[in-house]
């Protein structure tokens, strides 16, 4: 089973791994389940608190405080090679 927190009432949600969706059974919002390497965390530019964010977004609003925080470059996706614990190519390799 995973769990994740209802993005619009906040109850915690079980649901089957392997789930792409689940509807709360509080507010009834289905969630779109996003995998751990399908999303990145940033801090509230408003509250500080952590939020997640699918990669690719331009930007996420805080659902504590509703302050919008912009995505910058250093909170895009890693590299493939990086998400996947390899080392970075080398620029010094001997030929």
């Amino acid at each position: 089973m995973g769990q994740m927190v209802c993005g619009n009432c906040h109850h915690l949600l079980s649901y089957p791994q392997g789930a792409r969706n689940v509807q709360c059974s509080s507010c009834q919002i289905v969630n779109l389940v996003l995998e751990a390497h399908q999303v990145g965390n940033v801090k509230c530019g408003g509250c500080s608190m952590l939020l997640m964010y699918p990669y690719g977004a331009p930007s996420v609003r805080c659902s504590s405080c509703q302050f919008v925080t912009e995505i910058g470059a250093h909170n895009m996706r890693p590299p493939l090679s990086v998400q996947q614990g390899q080392p970075p190519p080398s620029h010094n390799a001997v030929q």
